[in-house]
């Protein structure tokens, strides 16, 4: 199991990077009239995808369960001369504060990590403006290598793209959209084994 708080420092690899430039590619063709819209980065780690969007869009949010992950956000946001303020700590799935709401909610591999799928979509629909988008970019299925250096991991192996169009639907999400759009390579422990990540588009 990945102790975040542990990785925070180290957390902005290259790879890590240049994944995060093309993820936040792909989720600016599903935002519309940005500049006039407010965003959420769920589970934002350092913001690596956040930060390429922040111009984007009228306001960004950045939450994370991490302490130390959300300490490098405001490091970040600092030293652009943006506030602090817009970086919080927030587990969805022990406490959602009644006053954020967003016109866009996306994350970047958190969904994988969250035993409870259902809930915390069904959660993160609550927190959406109506006519809001859910942008969920997450693991296909694959067969545990993506997380072979964690023998103790306990989250989901990705996703079959059916079964998450069906839970966003059951949800309350009106309009649900998937597709893959990125190959990668990992390699752990010598080895190297290819991933493929999906964008859902769920349209409250």
């Amino acid at each position: 199991m990945e102790d975040f708080n542990l990785m925070a420092k180290d957390f902005d690899t290259d790879r890590r990077i240049e994944r995060a430039k093309v993820i936040a590619d792909e989720i600016r063709q599903h935002m519309h009239d940005g500049h006039a819209k407010s965003a959420l980065e769920y589970g934002c780690g350092t913001g690596l995808v956040g930060f390429q969007l922040i111009n984007d869009v009228e306001s960004m949010l950045f939450v994370d369960s991490s302490a130390a992950m959300i300490e490098q956000v405001k490091q970040k946001l600092h030293s652009l001369g943006k506030s602090t303020d817009c970086a919080d700590c927030h587990d969805f799935m022990v406490d959602v504060p009644n006053d954020i709401r967003a016109d866009y909610i996306f994350s970047s591999l958190v969904l994988h990590h969250i035993k409870d799928t259902k809930a915390i979509l069904s959660r993160l629909h609550g927190m959406l403006n109506n006519e809001g988008h859910l942008l969920i970019i997450d693991l296909n299925t694959d067969d545990g290598s993506f997380h072979a250096e964690y023998p103790h991991f306990d989250g989901h192996h990705g996703f079959e793209q059916p079964s998450i169009v069906s839970l966003a639907t059951e949800v309350g999400f009106k309009k649900v959209g998937i597709k893959t759009f990125y190959h990668g390579y990992k390699t752990v422990n010598g080895n190297t084994n290819p991933y493929s990540l999906f964008i859902l588009d769920a349209t409250k």
